[in-house]
């Protein structure tokens, strides 16, 4: 395995336990569902973006128990798959089972993050910073397994 491979799936699963932390909390935490609402309504307030402030007014929030469900088992699915593929190629590459698993993880992060980016950028720049991290390591990410998958497919 070459080096960048394995400091990218050390990075990779660091991404991983990030969403299971912040998933956990929400699941064992029993209020995130139920506060949701009034935590899309403060993103609502000022949010910079018409078309997003549109749709946490008039979509999110009255839809806020099925939202705050998809979010917090969103977060635990992409935490998962993210630190378990990982891990799994960190000790044996070239699965390509794992390396779906880990796209799919990415994948489902990715779009959290450009949601949660939409609502919460402008209330901090370490909100901003942090999600486009988040958001621009799991892009490379979804890059660098395709890559992978496609030097597979060409080499037999």
């Amino acid at each position: 395995m070459k080096d960048t491979n394995k400091y990218l799936y050390i990075i990779f699963s660091v991404l991983g336990f990030i969403f299971l932390r912040s998933s956990w909390g929400k699941i064992t935490g029993g209020s995130f569902v139920d506060t949701l609402a009034g935590t899309l309504g403060k993103f609502a307030s000022k949010n910079p973006y018409p078309f997003y402030k549109d749709f946490l007014e008039n979509i999110a929030i009255p839809n806020s128990t099925i939202f705050g469900t998809l979010t917090m088992w969103g977060e635990f699915f992409a935490g998962g798959a993210i630190l378990a593929a990982s891990l799994y190629l960190l000790l044996k590459p070239g699965k390509k089972l794992m390396y779906l698993l880990l796209m799919a993880g990415l994948l489902v992060g990715a779009f959290l993050n450009a949601i949660f980016w939409f609502a919460s950028a402008w209330t901090s720049p370490s909100t901003d910073g942090l999600n486009l991290v988040m958001f621009a390591t799991q892009v490379i990410g979804l890059c660098f397994i395709r890559q992978l998958l496609i030097g597979k497919k060409r080499n037999g």
